[in-house]
């Protein structure tokens, strides 16, 4: 690619130019093509006669449920039989336990005690000291309602406003104000606090010193930010982008929006762990979904079909739970296809990132052969194009089908690997016993 040619991602029908990353001569700098996780959960459970693929193997068709990623098939896998041991994430727990694999942790209503660390976070605490943002986490309801959580087990905090994300990520004139004034406040602080220093005993002075060391510590990062948007600065205006958009009124554009601008953060490798969050489980953020059906919403639906009930005894049920199911995977597959069609030294942003989709719900509220796939990461030594069946599961009978080898392989065993893949030991994360050598080349 020449220095004149410039790429560009569509984010609701508005051309985004990136910016050039590589070296002038087309050489790769230092640090290119990192490895990168983004992690996607949509809670309360699927269509589940629609969803998974009826064949195994390499051979297997889509369902027509996942019929969108079509283009991008052979950069994915599928999972049959995936589940977190002991039944963790049951009820509507499935928020807290998707990312962590902790079965103690209950939070029916509300948190009754800390979680365990999420793997993002894991990650983050390893490699996010290469980025500006060491980890991004997002969610549409925003705040505690999240799959994050630190390495006290406290919920990390969602951004859900994407003016304000945007602002963050592109040194809007208010955002780069701000660090401006942060400066100002950091400087009169240090000074003061060195002068003060020198008055103290010799026992507060080591105390004193902590401060001053996170006084630092912020300097650098103050310092860190305003360097980035100085040297790359981005020739991209938010005035056309629906940044206002309402997750709930414009669904639509919210989650296109959102998701483009995880593609440009991975792009200008402003973050390499991402965790985005659809909604919380157990209640009705979105409300209603008149596209597909005149229901309440897609938690409570989710509660109806919690007999296994066939298609045919309740159609407009299913026929609501797909059609979210294909809209969330829709955008799914838009942005895979970003991710894909960014090339990335000699080959695709894709490749060198690994996105994990899925919830902690299968037939409703039962967290068995859960509903995931996991797309990317060829370079990071992943190998695709097949459905991968683990684990005896039951069928809508609730009959274990007993033709599967019991090999205990857990969502947490997927975890880990993904964690491997980037360089990050997780060996005994949650419940995990091994790493998916299915996923991995050779």
């Amino acid at each position: 690619m020449s220095i004149k040619r410039r790429s560009f991602l569509k984010a609701a029908g508005v051309a985004l130019p990136l910016p050039w990353l590589e070296s002038l001569a087309g050489a790769a700098p230092s640090g290119a093509n990192p490895g990168r996780a983004v992690f996607f959960m949509v809670p309360s459970g699927v269509n589940m006669w629609r969803w998974h693929p009826k064949e195994f193997g390499p051979d297997y068709q889509l369902s027509s449920t996942l019929q969108s990623l079509a283009p991008v098939r052979e950069e994915l896998t599928i999972f049959s039989g995936l589940e977190h041991t002991n039944g963790a994430g049951g009820g509507h727990t499935e928020v807290g336990a998707w990312l962590t694999g902790n079965e103690k942790f209950k939070d029916i209503h509300g948190p009754t005690e800390p979680n365990a660390i999420s793997i993002d976070q894991h990650i983050a605490r390893s490699i996010g000291d290469r980025t500006r943002i060491p980890s991004l986490v997002l969610s549409a309801p925003g705040g505690s309602v999240t799959t994050s959580f630190d390495a006290a087990g406290a919920p990390v905090n969602a951004e859900n406003n994407l003016r304000r994300l945007f602002g963050e990520l592109f040194g809007a004139p208010d955002v780069m104000a701000r660090l401006q004034s942060r400066a100002s406040v950091i400087d009169i602080v240090g000074d003061e606090a060195r002068g003060l220093s020198r008055q103290l005993s010799r026992n507060d002075r080591n105390r004193f010193d902590d401060y001053l060391q996170s006084v630092r510590d912020v300097e650098g990062r103050l310092q860190k930010d305003r360097e980035y948007f100085s040297s790359r600065p981005l020739s991209i205006s938010g005035d056309d982008l629906p940044l206002d958009a309402d997750p709930q009124a414009q669904r639509q554009e919210y989650f296109r929006t959102m998701l483009d601008l995880v593609a440009l953060a991975l792009r200008n490798d402003q973050t390499r762990i991402v965790s985005i969050l659809a909604c919380g489980s157990a209640h009705e953020f979105f409300g209603r979904w008149p596209d597909f059906g005149n229901f309440t919403g897609h938690h409570s639906v989710s509660h109806d079909l919690g007999h296994f009930d066939t298609e045919e005894q309740r159609p407009l049920q299913y026929a609501f739970m797909e059609g979210v199911d294909k809209w969330f995977i829709a955008h799914l597959a838009h942005f895979l296809q970003t991710l894909n069609d960014t090339r990335e030294g000699d080959a695709t942003l894709l490749a060198n990132t690994m996105v994990l989709y899925g919830g902690g719900m299968s037939w409703t509220h039962n967290p068995s052969n859960l509903p995931m796939l996991l797309a990317g990461g060829s370079r990071l030594g992943l190998k695709h194009g097949s459905h991968l069946r683990f684990n005896p599961h039951k069928d809508f009978k609730g009959q274990l089908d007993r033709n599967v080898k019991r090999d205990e392989t857990t969502v947490c065993d997927v975890l880990r690997t993904m964690s491997e893949r980037l360089g990050v030991p997780a060996e005994g994360f949650g419940n995990s016993r091994r790493v998916v050598n299915e996923l991995l080349v050779g």
